[in-house]
């Protein structure tokens, strides 16, 4: 007589903590930071050269706005501010749905590794890598039943 198997619950992980992995994350969050802040300081740049050649041509057009230039200045600079800080948060919780599966991967690994072949791995809705998690899970399948033909 076959024994009728249930499907196993997927447990139902809730992470407390934003850094996981913080080395994977880090650099991600600072590949992502500095890509924003190259664009940032290229259309800084653009738009000065811009408003100086304006400026060149018609002094008189552009004379308002470099009177009231440094107040301009440093609302610019507190909306960059405002900005990274967001570019930041948001960076960390994209990294947080990367580095969350490759840590889950890591801990399914290790178990599987002293011989708990039974083991697999359940990412949460949204995470990365679900194709990886789905094929990882169906080679598990495939190795246990190797494993069970042998006994």
């Amino acid at each position: 007589m076959e024994k009728q198997q249930t499907p196993q619950q997927k447990p139902q992980f809730k992470r407390r903590t934003i850094f996981i992995k913080k080395n994977l994350q880090f650099r991600y969050m600072t590949l992502i930071l500095l890509s924003v802040l190259a664009g940032l300081l290229i259309m800084a740049f653009e738009l000065t050269f811009t408003l100086n050649d304006v400026f060149d041509r018609h002094p008189v057009l552009l004379q308002p706005l470099y009177d009231h230039f440094p107040a301009l200045a440093y609302s610019f600079i507190y909306k960059i501010i405002i900005y990274v800080v967001f570019v930041v948060l948001i960076s960390a919780i994209l990294s947080h749905r990367m580095a969350g599966p490759v840590y889950r991967f890591e801990q399914t690994c290790k178990a599987i590794a002293k011989g708990d072949f039974s083991q697999r791995v359940h990412l949460r809705k949204g995470d990365q890598f679900t194709e990886l998690q789905d094929e990882f899970n169906k080679m598990m399948d495939r190795v246990e039943e190797e494993i069970n033909k042998k006994k």
